[in-house]
């Protein structure tokens, strides 16, 4: 029970008790007076009566008239002369009016009325005694009419005076109310300060207390938002030409040599520049940092036509031009561009064009490869680059041997969205240092009408190719939501949601009827992840996504992470209960920029989850790092039994 429904009982509860009583108190006066008046009646009426009577001489005919005239023109229940030998001379008795009033009145009040006696006497000779007796039924009547007046009464005044008191205490109760919205805030890792500062002292301390201890938590979030984006510029940044530098480059090449990739290829153009101690000695160290600044912009402003080219600086002398969706004939007339406006360049600085010159390795590469073997086979056409006259060289990928053509692709995977083919496969990420199951990542397979079944990683790449990845993760929600698998039940599950399926403007309206539907019935926590490139423009629409989640009780994570944004307020305003980046991101990073991040996600509560762990080895590295929730094949070397 809350503090304000105590306190509002207790008062509540007393001034009902005060009200009570005074009500009790008021109708028992009435009561008393009541019966006072019966007597008081009774008593008039019986002195009044016997001097009557005394004027009659003692003819009981006369004096039984005037007893007649009195009983029929007042309320009494009898009226009786007895003589001195204590004969009745004559008695007149009613047979009591219908009681009008409720029988629990009557058994709740009882009415006495008192007998008023006098004496009659003729001259001085004693007739006899006079009794008389008041009728009840008119008491209880009016008794009955003052107890349902001083309920209606004191039923007003008591609603009045407990809507004041309610009125009262919301006033006085508020700066707490505020307060403890503050509270809940923060247990949201949610920062709020609260303006309006309360005069009650108790209330003043409080609030302050709160509004302190908010703003610490808001100023180590701060710290670390700039303590990070410092590091970020540090580390992804060439201090010459703010291109961005071979860690950044490696970092990112992950969101396209993967399983799922969007992209099924590319080319990546390395750039190498020749010549540089003469230019040094021709034109000096400055002029030939403006000609690394001057030769960068002509690499960005011939690629902004693709929308993912990484245009960054290797080394000293040699740039990558990474640019996705890139065809092969495209890659070599940009090529021919670039080197035609740097050698005009060259040649406007004054330097010799035989000594001084870039030299241009293309190398078509496949979403298949990785890391090393893009690189490897990018230097070697840069170095073949260098020896021919032309000083531009295209390699092209051998590519992936394709098991099925884009055609059988594109009819098993229509036939799986017709039929509903997909199934749930789970893989889980584990604490290693709790040695507890963090959650269960689910991942699909695919099974053709010959009941043959594929994994992720062989029918989502075809998939991103014909168009239909998004088609695929609609049929999986509703699977998800209309059909949840029994084996779920209980657990807490991650699934991944590609960047194209929520940038689709239907998306949200559909998640959003199906979440209004199925979400109060799904039988395991779920955790929706949502690629940080689209998370961190931190757009109106990622945060009605938010909202749709946290009104579903679905939480949100962010995979892909590679801190790339220029602002990471982004996560203090989504607050996802984790972010998971690549193994080879949280281990290249510097210890400093770690520390920042760690800042920034223990203020707001939030998980670091490596992925792609594979080995112990791999894993023991993490956790010098302090990364301890991992996903990969390493999670099943890890003893959970020991927890």
């Amino acid at each position: 029970m809350t503090l304000f429904k105590q306190i509002a009982l207790m008062l509540s509860i007393f001034l009902l008790i005060i009200l009570g009583t005074v009500l009790t108190l008021n109708f028992q006066s009435a009561n008393d007076s009541v019966q006072d008046r019966l007597y008081e009646d009774a008593k008039n009426t019986a002195t009044s009566l016997s001097l009557s009577l005394g004027t009659a001489g003692g003819d009981e005919a006369i004096m039984s008239t005037m007893i007649n005239a009195n009983f029929d023109s007042g309320n009494y229940l009898y009226i009786s002369l007895i003589d001195v030998e204590n004969k009745t001379i004559y008695e007149r008795k009613s047979e009591g009016g219908e009681v009008t009033v409720p029988l629990w009145f009557l058994k709740l009040v009882r009415i006495e009325a008192p007998v008023a006696s006098a004496n009659v006497s003729a001259g001085w000779s004693q007739v006899g005694i006079l009794n008389v007796q008041s009728d009840v039924t008119y008491a209880y009547k009016q008794l009955y009419t003052i107890l349902i007046n001083l309920l209606v009464s004191f039923g007003i005044i008591a609603s009045v005076a407990l809507t004041i008191l309610n009125l009262i205490l919301v006033a006085i109760l508020k700066p707490l109310k505020e307060v403890q919205r503050q509270a809940e805030a923060v247990g949201r890792n949610e920062f709020i300060l609260q303006g309006t500062i309360p005069t009650t002292k108790e209330f003043k301390d409080v609030v302050l207390g709160m509004n302190n201890m908010v703003s610490k938590v808001q100023a180590m979030f701060d710290k670390g938002n700039e303590e990070l984006k410092k590091q970020k510029e540090l580390e992804y940044i060439d201090p010459t030409t703010k291109l961005r530098n071979r860690k950044y480059l490696i970092d990112k090449l992950p969101e396209f040599l993967k399983i799922d990739a969007t992209s099924k290829g590319g080319i990546n153009i390395m750039v190498a520049f020749s010549g540089v101690i003469e230019a040094n000695e021709k034109i000096g160290h400055r002029d030939v940092d403006k000609l690394f600044i001057d030769i960068a912009e002509i690499f960005k402003s011939n690629t902004s036509k693709f929308e993912q080219a990484i245009v960054s600086r290797m080394n000293g002398t040699e740039f990558s031009i990474f640019i996705p969706d890139c065809t092969n004939e495209q890659g070599l007339a940009l090529a021919q561009i670039i080197q035609k406006s740097v050698k005009e360049l060259i040649l406007a600085c004054g330097l010799d064009e035989s000594t001084t010159f870039i030299s241009l390795g293309l190398y078509a590469y496949n979403y298949t490869q990785n890391i090393g073997q893009l690189l490897s086979h990018s230097d070697n056409a840069l170095s073949q680059a260098k020896f021919n006259d032309k000083h531009i060289h295209l390699e092209k990928s051998e590519g992936a041997v394709e098991v099925m053509g884009k055609d059988a692709w594109r009819a098993i995977i229509t036939e799986a969205l017709t039929t509903n083919s997909f199934s749930f496969v789970s893989w889980t990420a584990v604490d290693t240092k709790a040695k507890k199951v963090a959650h269960n990542a689910l991942s699909l397979n695919l099974k053709d009408k010959d009941e043959k079944v594929y994994y992720y990683g062989q029918f989502m790449a075809p998939a991103n190719q014909a168009g239909l990845s998004s088609q695929i993760y609609r049929n999986v929600i509703n699977m998800m939501f209309k059909r949840p698998d029994s084996a779920l039940k209980g657990l807490t599950c991650s699934l991944r949601l590609s960047f194209e399926y929520l940038a689709m403007k239907e998306t949200y309206d559909e998640l959003n009827m199906l979440f209004k539907e199925f979400a109060r019935q799904l039988p395991f926590r779920l955790i929706l992840e949502i690629p940080d490139r689209l998370v961190r423009k931190n757009s109106d629409d990622i945060k009605e996504y938010k909202a749709l989640f946290e009104k579903y009780n679905i939480d949100m994570g962010i995979y892909e992470f590679i801190g790339e944004s220029v602002d990471y307020q982004y996560l203090q305003d989504l607050r996802p209960v984790y972010i998971k980046g690549e193994t080879s991101y949280f281990l290249s990073q510097s210890e400093q920029a770690l520390s920042a991040l760690r800042l920034i996600t223990d203020t707001v509560g939030i998980s670091l989850i490596a992925t792609g762990v594979m080995d112990l080895e791999t894993l023991a590295k993490l956790e010098e790092k302090d990364i301890f929730v991992i996903q990969g094949r390493a999670t099943e070397m890890v003893d959970l039994n020991q927890a």
